[in-house]
């Protein structure tokens, strides 16, 4: 069975090839260490695609762009000072009680 070398010395097998593997081994009697020098896949590399094939992880994720509705913003306006205190307005007509308001708290 042919394999792609990386760069790096890594063997890269194709998805194809790994199912194929899998199942020969499945079929086959060996232990998993026997399978992977006769096959000349590595013990780590074959216990891992095992592992993911009997926890159903897919080999592949398929990500979808989604859009978001915008958030809306529960208070037209808010005013947070440094020492903590905070001042929201549910109603943006009531903008004109913000310096009076403002004039109360502590700075």
């Amino acid at each position: 069975m042919q394999k792609a070398k990386t760069g790096s010395g890594r063997r890269r097998w194709t998805r194809k090839q790994r199912k194929g593997l899998l199942a020969r081994f499945h079929e086959s009697q060996f232990t998993q260490s026997e399978f992977a020098a006769q096959h000349g896949v590595g013990l780590s590399t074959l216990s891992k695609w095992l592992r993911l094939e009997r926890d159903g992880v897919p080999a592949k994720v398929a990500f979808q762009k989604m859009q978001l509705p915008s958030p809306v913003k529960p208070w037209p306006i808010e005013v947070v000072s440094p020492q903590g205190w905070m001042v929201r307005l549910q109603n943006g007509s009531d903008v004109w009680l913000l310096p009076e308001l403002l004039r109360t708290l502590p700075c």
